[in-house]
């Protein structure tokens, strides 16, 4: 690809930069894998090299299947998402914090390393995430913040969003049954956001009832799913993103299968 102004104007090398990272970073969370620029050159007014980048950024083996959000053959919604990162990228500041979250998605996103692991790089990302759209936005103090319980505060983020909170049986039955169990067994009505907040709870502070989580089969599984499934949406709708996405919260799924992000659909039904 070709990188250029749209006035056809010259920029310098360190310019560039923080559109390299934002390719970087959007193709990467894009694929659910980390992709890199290769061999980036400046070029001058008469074609001469002025610049080269022989240093190797992030980047995994390439390979057919991916786990990432985005349909391959759908270059609207990467052209979108890239342009709302290039827009993002020129608050240094912001860049940073965004650079950070989705550090976190590619991470959990992820197929490798232990299911526990991605769970918990998942709750540190949702905590940023969080962080970002109640403290630095201006909406709530740090006190405030502080003083809710983060099932809480994960239920109002996904709230806002109009992200989903039921769990579908049929794409994750481990916490269905869950959290079935914890109605029958102990009263409790547990959403999306109380179960990946409980398990993961579970995880880090045994108290020696952890086999609660691996007592049913597949939910640790089903709560990664789920922690990679909100922090994307979350990150998506903080950049305005409007297009298609592939459900991470399904294990199984055809090659293809998206929808429109629901505050997208939500926005549409409330302008009808």
């Amino acid at each position: 690809m070709e990188l250029s102004r749209t006035d056809g104007s010259v920029f310098t090398a360190d310019q560039a930069q923080p559109i390299l990272q934002a390719l970087h970073m959007g193709f990467s969370f894009a694929l659910g894998r980390w992709v890199a620029p290769m061999l980036p050159v400046g070029l001058g007014t008469q074609d001469h090299i002025l610049w080269e980048e022989w240093a190797a950024r992030l980047c995994d083996p390439a390979k057919a299947i991916f786990s990432g959000w985005w349909t391959h053959w759908d270059s609207e919604a990467l052209r979108t998402l890239v342009t709302r990162l290039v827009s993002a990228c020129s608050d240094p500041a912001y860049a940073a914090r965004v650079n950070r979250q989705l550090t976190y998605a590619v991470s959990v996103t992820r197929d490798e390393g232990f299911v526990e692991q991605r769970i918990m790089v998942g709750a540190a990302g949702l905590e940023h995430t969080l962080w970002q759209r109640f403290v630095l936005s201006g909406d709530m103090t740090p006190a405030q913040y502080n003083s809710l319980p983060a099932h809480k505060l994960l239920r109002r983020a996904l709230q806002s969003a109009s992200i989903p909170l039921t769990i579908d049986p049929e794409h994750l039955p481990a916490l269905a049954e869950l959290a079935a169990a914890r109605k029958r067994d102990h009263g409790a009505t547990m959403d999306g956001a109380d179960l990946v907040t409980w398990v993961r709870n579970k995880l880090v502070h045994p108290t020696g009832a952890e086999d609660d989580v691996y007592r049913f089969k597949g939910a640790v599984t089903e709560t990664w799913l789920l922690t990679r499934h909100y922090l994307t949406l979350l990150i998506l709708e903080s950049l305005g993103y409007q297009g298609a996405y592939t459900s991470l919260a399904a294990g199984h799924r055809y090659v293809g299968e998206s929808a429109k992000v629901p505050w997208a659909t939500s926005n549409a039904t409330d302008a009808s």
